[in-house]
């Protein structure tokens, strides 16, 4: 019995630890004054709700679709990140993301700009077409 508690406690955080790390790589803010580079970044909590899901997968799609040459050239980057993994605070504290939500970290012209999709994404989430196109717009306006 003592074997297996040790092994299920490993079996979890080997679990815990493949699915947080995503998160734990640095991003790269380099940029030409030229090229623009975005990282997408999904922020959520240990427990997601329908929604939670649903805007990570139809980011997702969006991204590995019209934008898959982009990712493939590290134009663009997606990542979600757990806020209630104690390795991701710092990331989540400078967003100000404590719960769900979606950003697009654009370095354009050297400068870093955060952007806030967290309230549209929830409001869009339901019409598939329309966030994806929409997504879509927002991620070519920040190129």
């Amino acid at each position: 019995m003592k074997h297996l508690i040790h092994l299920s406690f490993l079996s979890l955080a080997l679990f815990v630890s493949a699915c947080t790390s995503n998160a734990q790589q640095p991003v790269k803010a380099s940029t030409t004054a030229s090229s623009a580079r975005i990282d997408v970044i999904d922020f959520h909590n240990e427990h997601r709700c329908k929604t939670c899901l649903t805007i990570q997968s139809l980011t997702e799609e969006v991204l590995n679709s019209t934008f898959a040459s982009e990712k493939k050239a590290g134009t663009i980057t997606f990542r979600t990140v757990n806020v209630d993994d104690e390795a991701n605070a710092k990331l989540a504290e400078e967003f100000g993301a404590y719960g769900s939500a979606l950003f697009l970290h654009v370095y354009k012209n050297g400068k870093a700009e955060k952007i806030d999709l967290t309230e549209w994404a929830f409001m869009s989430a339901n019409d598939a077409a329309k966030f994806k196109a929409e997504l879509t717009k927002k991620l070519r306006a920040a190129l």
